[in-house]
């Protein structure tokens, strides 16, 4: 990591991350449906982005839902590996306006979700966040 701890401690940029996740479960958790995975993390900044996995207990229609707050977009990837198949994951490309949510076929096994960031390194920290949610 690259920088002083006291940039990464700005007050203001905390409080405008801190909104920032705010909205963001309000975009991401306004379901009744059951979690099968739900996760968040930074845009920017030294430790930024997420991925998580989760078991998908039955094959079927599940929910992706997926949105960002505080930058100008964000891509999510979702995917499952299939035995002898070339990998393909589903990218959903936010514009970070709102959530944008897709049904998708899942089978039984294991299903991941992560941030795809656009390069290497630490980038300027501004507060700005990403998550998704897979329902059922």
């Amino acid at each position: 990591m690259t920088g002083s701890p006291e940039v990464y401690a700005d007050p203001g940029i905390l409080e405008r991350e801190a909104r920032n996740y705010a909205e963001l479960d309000r975009l991401l958790q306004a379901t009744p449906d059951a979690v099968l995975l739900f996760e968040e993390g930074p845009l920017d900044g030294p430790v930024r982005g997420f991925g998580a996995t989760a078991e998908v207990p039955a094959g079927g229609n599940y929910t992706v839902t997926a949105a960002c707050v505080g930058a100008s977009g964000a891509v999510v990837a979702i995917g499952q590996e299939q035995p002898g198949a070339p990998f393909q994951p589903l990218k959903l490309e936010l514009d970070c306006a709102g959530a944008a949510s897709r049904v998708v076929a899942l089978r039984q096994g294991y299903v991941f979700a992560h941030l795809e960031l656009p390069g290497q390194g630490d980038t300027p920290w501004t507060g700005a966040v990403g998550g998704v949610r897979i329902t059922y």
